[in-house]
């Protein structure tokens, strides 16, 4: 059975995706917002199926990203 690792979401990180949510729903379609709510969901699980899968970021020791979108990338880092 597989270990599933816990996701907590920085302040910082839930500001920006409400920021991000904010913007899409005044410029995206419902079925658009939809198709990247569940293209985000599964990248989460994926992280937290198996957080080195991704790659390290240059930006700081330990951080990791993965890249969601042409213009959405997610850092994390394993705790």
């Amino acid at each position: 059975m597989k270990n599933t690792y816990k996701l907590i979401w920085s302040d910082e990180a839930l500001n920006n995706l409400k920021s991000i949510i904010n913007y899409l729903e005044n410029r995206w379609t419902n079925r658009e917002i939809k198709k990247f709510a569940q293209l985000l969901d599964k990248q989460l699980k994926l992280i937290g199926d198996n957080p080195y899968l991704f790659a390290e970021s240059d930006k700081s020791n330990g951080l990791r990203k993965s890249v969601l979108s042409r213009q959405t990338t997610i850092y994390y880092r394993i705790l």
